[in-house]
């Protein structure tokens, strides 16, 4: 093999779990080389919104919460089914045993920490289950980036205010009452103060990725733009080096240890009709993430799980075709969710990935969930924001371009939607009931705290309200999604598997991996905290096993 260059660690992918793989391998002292596919960094994670759920760790103790090690265990057992090797117990343990390792860690290279402490889990009445396990980081100064500031990614919704996760509940019902109004108030003079001082602030997802690139810049990590992985060299199931394409030509790179951290397969539609049977229209993940780490796996015969599941959503399309994940705006009093024949089927204001099963179990079931209708009402669309739709501010585009469907009474909104009107008025009627009770009897909706935290406190259910003031809007619903969650399994250690056993130097983090949560979406931040943990333990077991620091003859070429 002619290797034009040589490290000791190459890794594959510039999100979040890439960038800590890379932070942490050079910390230990090893040369390391971190490539990117497409023309920008921060993938997926810099579109995200920006948490990590971190049992246990030191900045959510700080700010009050209570917890160990052992509740975390308990919670992750008891709300993550048993699906197979990507979701073993030693692979929980291992994640709930170095998550607040590596945040610390992290915080001492640079990193600067936000406890979203009001914040539930997805299900905080389960046995261990909390408030305040997720973080993000503080709002960051791209100017710190340099150049590397211009290739960032962007999404096709930024938000127009530098924010933090942990308080966009207050957003929608700002104009509600004084508590959350001040909240966003403090957001928008916060934003100015960066402004004045001349700072490029950025937050969620693009502020956490734009400060650990920036400590990895600090370890004098090179990244490589415009640089996709073509394929793993392998000798007897051991990691000699890699294929790249550089200016449009076969590079090799020789190494002794790969971290693949480059994605799911969200926008390749063979493989995302073979594994989902959807397409790649609704999905928010990054255009770049065709399922390259995939196909190579599966030519080596690497072990492969969950490749049928995603991080499901439900998802629109604006008047610009652009994608909005629904979070907080289907949790909201008067509003509901209905398929075709106008029935209800689960709680709108759960999980999002169970809300994203729902869809697809009902559009097996009877093939009328896709698309379903989300249904608003006047005092909906008066008090709360809806995406970046302010209240009582409905943009004529929004109803012309037919993202929004606008009628005077129910009847009107079924025939426009092609609804079954019958199916629709019997719903409105026993979901108006719900509301007066305050108890949604079929679905519980409103039952749990994580319900709660984007509702409306001062309704008797803070996620329930009727449906019976016109006007009447509605709104398609498509199982969106953030990525897939199926791809490599990978051991305790970050280790990919091949027949159950170890392929020496290979390691497999984030989407491209299948994942440790399963089936499921235990707290905010359960891709980014998977993907940035075992990024971390990765990189310290090759250190430990594998390499120890400067064993490389380094001879790239910078």
């Amino acid at each position: 093999m002619n290797w034009q260059e040589e490290f000791d660690v190459v890794v594959v992918g510039s999100g979040a779990g890439g960038i800590v793989s890379a932070i942490t391998s050079a910390h230990n002292g090893l040369n390391t080389l971190l490539i990117e596919k497409s023309a920008s960094w921060g993938g997926s994670s810099a579109l995200s919104g920006g948490g990590l759920w971190i049992p246990n760790n030191h900045v959510s103790k700080k700010a009050g919460l209570q917890d160990s090690e052992e509740e975390a265990l308990t919670y992750m057992q008891d709300v993550i089914a048993d699906t197979g090797p990507a979701s073993t117990y030693e692979r929980k343990e291992a994640y709930v045993k170095n998550g607040h390792k590596m945040v610390k860690f992290l915080e001492e290279a640079g990193m600067k920490w936000v406890a979203g402490i009001l914040y539930p889990d997805y299900y905080p009445e389960r046995p261990g289950g909390k408030i305040g396990r997720s973080i993000e980081g503080e709002i960051f100064d791209s100017r710190l980036l340099g150049d590397y500031a211009k290739t960032m990614r962007v999404g096709e919704l930024e938000p127009p205010i530098p924010l933090y996760s942990g308080k966009v509940a207050s957003l929608p019902k700002a104009f509600t009452n004084a508590k959350d109004f001040n909240i966003v108030v403090g957001m928008f003079l916060s934003g100015f103060k960066h402004k004045i001082k001349g700072e490029k602030a950025i937050s969620i997802g693009a502020g956490l990725v734009g400060r650990l690139l920036k400590i990895a810049l600090d370890y004098k990590v090179p990244l490589r733009l415009s640089t996709p992985l073509k394929d793993l060299i392998i000798e007897n199931d051991k990691i000699v080096g890699i294929e790249v394409e550089k200016d449009g030509q076969p590079y090799f790179i020789k190494c002794k240890a790969v971290i693949l951290a480059g994605g799911g397969f969200e926008r390749n539609p063979e493989l995302r009709k073979k594994y989902h049977n959807v397409g790649t229209d609704w999905t928010s993940a990054s255009e770049s993430n065709t399922g390259d780490m995939l196909l190579i796996a599966q030519k080596y015969h690497i072990d492969t799980a969950l490749l049928d599941d995603a991080w499901w959503g439900p998802a629109a399309l604006d008047a610009n075709g652009a994608r909005k994940f629904l979070v907080y705006e289907r949790s909201m009093p008067h509003c509901m969710i209905v398929d075709q024949t106008g029935e209800r089927y689960f709680n709108e204001s759960e999980s999002y990935v169970d809300a994203g099963h729902a869809i697809l179990e009902r559009q097996e079931m009877n093939g009328k969930a896709i698309h379903s209708w989300l249904i608003l009402e006047s005092r909906n669309r008066n008090k709360y924001l809806f995406g970046d739709m302010l209240p009582r501010m409905t943009p004529k585009k929004a109803i012309e371009s037919g993202f929004l469907i606008k009628a005077d009474t129910i009847e009107e909104l079924a025939r426009k939607c092609e609804i079954d009107y019958d199916g629709l008025k019997a719903t409105v009627t026993k979901f108006n009931q719900f509301a007066e009770t305050g108890t949604d009897e079929d679905f519980g909706r409103g039952n749990s705290a994580y319900d709660n935290y984007y509702g409306d406190p001062s309704y008797k259910n803070p996620n329930l309200g009727a449906i019976e003031k016109a006007p009447f809007y509605a709104v398609k619903i498509y199982p969106g999604d953030l990525g897939t969650k199926g791809g490599i399994v990978a051991n305790e250690h970050g280790q990919a598997l091949k027949n159950g056993l170890p392929i020496e130097g290979l390691y497999a983090t984030g989407n491209c991996s299948a994942s440790v949560m399963g089936r499921v979406y235990p707290g905010p931040g359960s891709t980014l905290g998977p993907t940035s943990v075992f990024g971390y333990i990765s990189a310290n077991h090759i250190q430990e096993t594998l390499l120890q620091p400067s064993t490389a003859t380094l001879s790239h070429n910078l």
